[in-house]
C-alpha cells in the first residue's frame, strides 16, 4: 500500500489506527506495527509525534525524517519508557532537522546495518540539530565479533545523545562514533552527555573504543564536540576507552570508574581534558590520559589508583614522529598539563613510544607540566622518563613523599597527609595553594547518568560507594 501523506482523509488514518490531526494541528500517532509507523512517518510536520505502542517490536527498522524547528520538533517516543523493546534485526536513522527519539530499548538481537542508531539516511540527508535520549542499547551485538558495526553513529552537526546507558558491545567498532568528512560539514559542535556507559569486555584487537570523534583522515580540523558528565564503567574494549581523532574537542566532568584503557589524544589539535576523574581502583589496565599532538589541555581533574602503565599510565606524555603522517604520532607540543592530582597511580610516564626504531624520536616541546599534586601512600614513586624532557617546562608540583629524582626541577618533595572529602576524593589536611585538583570538584552521581527505568549491570555494587576509596595508609577498606 502506498504511504498515506499528512493530507489523506480522517477516514483512512482512523482506520489505520492512527489518530487524525488537520495539517495545521500538530498530531501525534500511536502506531502498533511497521506499516503504521511508515504511514504514519510519511510527512511529519513540525510538532507530530510518533508513539510506539508498548511491546516488543521484532525485526523493525525505523526512519524518523522530516524538518521540525526548535520550538515543535518532530518526535518519535516510547509510550512508556523501558516498555517499548526493539529486538531481532532493528535499527533506527534519523535525517532532518530538530528531531527528538526518546526512550527506546535495544536488546535481543542485533543491528541489520553498520548502526544501531544512524543521524542520517544516507550521505546526502543527515541530521542536524537533533536529538536522542533515554536510549537503552543492551548487549546488542552482531554474534560474530569481527562483524564490524557501531551503535550510535553521530552525523551532521549540533546532535545530542544523553541521558542513555549503552553496555556489552563485544564485536568489533566503537560503541558511540562521529563521523566526519567534507560533505555533511567538519564543524560538529555534537553533544554527549549524562551517559553510562556501562562494560564493554577486551575485544582483542583494535576497534574496541567506547567513543570515538573523527578519524585520522580529517583530524587537522575541528570537530568541536563536548563529551561532558558521562560515566564509563568497565569499558574495557582497548586501550583507548575514548578515542580523539579531531581538534577542539572538549571532555569534561566524566567519570571513568574501574574502565581498562585511557582517555587518548590521538589525533588533532587544541582539544581539552576537564574536570574528569578516573577512578581505577587497582584494577589491571587502568589508565588516565594520553597525550600526543599539539595544544592540549588537561587541567583540574583526579587520578586515583590506575594500575596501568605505558600507554595505559595514569598520565602518558608520548615521543612523536617528524612530519608524521595523518595516521602517525605527531609530536606533542604546547601542551599545558596543570592542577590535576595523581593519587596512587602506578604509573605517570614520559617519554612513551620513544623508538629510534619506528622514528619515534621527537620529544615534547614547549610544554608546561605545572601545579600538579602527586601523592603515593606507599611511597612508590610512579615517575618514569625515557627520554628528553628539555621541552617540558615544570613549575609548581608537589610530589609526596619524594620528587622522583628523573624529573627537573619545579617539583617539589613534600609530605602530604590527604583526608577524604564527601564526594570520596581525597586531597591535602592542609591545603595547599594553587596545587592539585580543586578540593571541591564536582563529581557527576552514577544515578544522574543514564536512565532511572532501566537496571545498570556494571562493576559498581553497593559497597562501591566506599569500595574505591582507600583508606590513610593506602590500605584498601
Amino acid at each position: 500500500m502506498q504511504c498515506p501523506s499528512r493530507h489523506l482523509t480522517a477516514a483512512l488514518l482512523l482506520a489505520l489506527g492512527i489518530p487524525f490531526a488537520s495539517p495545521a494541528e500538530a498530531a501525534s500517532y500511536l502506531v502498533h506495527d511497521a506499516g503504521e509507523y511508515t504511514a504514519a512517518s510519511a510527512n511529519l510536520q513540525p510538532g507530530d509525534e510518533i508513539v510506539l505502542a508498548n511491546g516488543t517490536w521484532n525485526n523493525t527498522r525505523l526512519l524518523l525524517k522530516g524538518n521540525g524547528t526548535a520550538a515543535a520538533p518532530i518526535t518519535l517516543r516510547a509510550q512508556s519508557p523501558g516498555q517499548v523493546v526493539l529486538t531481532g534485526q532493528s535499527d533506527l536513522r534519523l535525517a532532518g532537522q530538530h528531531l527528538h527519539v526518546a526512550n527506546l530499548v535495544f536488546r535481543n538481537g542485533y543491528s541489520p546495518s553498520d548502526a544501531v542508531v544512524a543521524f542520517r539516511e544516507s550521505s546526502k540527508a543527515v541530521a542536524r540539530n537533533s536529538r536522542v535520549t533515554g536510549l537503552v542499547i543492551d548487549d546488542y551485538s552482531n554474534p560474530d565479533p569481527a562483524d564490524q558495526d557501531q551503535w550510535v553513529m553521530l552525523y551532521g552537526a549540533f546532535n545530542r545523545l544523553d541521558h542513555s546507558q549503552l553496555r556489552g558491545k563485544t564485536n568489533a567498532g566503537p560503541t558511540v562514533v562521529v563521523v566526519r568528512d567534507a560533505t555533511q560539514g567538519l564543524d560538529n559542535q555534537h553533544r554527549i552527555d549524562h551517559n553510562w556507559f556501562g562494560p564493554r569486555p577486551a575485544l582483542g584487537v583494535n576497534g574496541g573504543e567506547t567513543l570515538r570523534v573523527g578519524t585520522s583522515d580529517t583530524s587537522l580540523s575541528d570537530s568541536n564536540s563536548t563529551v561532558e558528565a558521562n560515566w564509563f564503567e568497565g569499558c574495557d574494549g582497548e586501550t583507548e576507552i575514548i578515542s580523539n581523532k579531531s581538534g577542539g574537542n572538549t571532555y569534561r566532568g566524566n567519570v571513568f570508574y574501574r574502565s581498562a584503557g585511557s582517555l587518548t589524544l590521538r589525533h588533532g589539535n587544541g582539544n581539552r581534558v576537564l574536570d574528569n576523574v578516573f577512578l581505577g581502583d587497582g584494577k589491571a589496565g587502568t589508565g588516565g590520559v594520553r597525550v600526543i599532538n599539539a595544544q592540549q589541555q588537561v587541567s583540574n581533574n583526579y587520578f586515583q589508583a590506575l594500575a596501568g602503565s605505558s600507554n595505559r599510565a595514569g598520565l602518558a606524555v608520548m615521543y612523536g614522529q617528524a612530519n608524521a603522517a595523518l595516521s602517525g604520532y605527531s609530536p606533542v607540543v604546547d601542551a599545558l598539563i596543570e592542577r590535576n592530582t595523581f593519587v596512587d597511580v602506578a604509573k605517570i610516564s614520559f617519554g612513551v613510544g620513544y623508538n629510534a626504531a619506528s622514528a619515534m624520536v621527537v620529544p615534547p616541546s614547549s610544554s608546561q607540566f605545572r601545579a600538579n599534586l602527586i601523592v603515593n601512600r606507599t611511597g612508590a614513586n610512579p615517575v618514569t622518563v625515557d627520554g628528553s624532557l628539555a621541552g617540558v617546562a615544570f613549575s609548581g608540583n608537589v610530589q609526596s613523599p619524594l620528587a622522583s629524582t628523573a624529573l627537573p626541577g619545579g617539583v617539589d618533595s613534600m609530605t602530604v597527609t590527604l583526608v577524604q572529602a564527601p564526594n570520596g576524593l581525597w586531597s591535602p589536611s592542609s591545603a595547599l595553594a594553587d596545587v592539585g585538583a580543586a578540593t571541591n570538584l564536582a563529581v557527576i552521581p552514577r544515578d544522574d547518568t543514564g536512565v532511572t527505568w532501566y537496571p545498570k549491570q556494571g562493576e559498581w555494587t553497593d559497597a562501591a560507594a566506599v569500595g574505591h576509596r582507600l583508606s590513610a595508609n593506602g590500605a584498601d577498606r
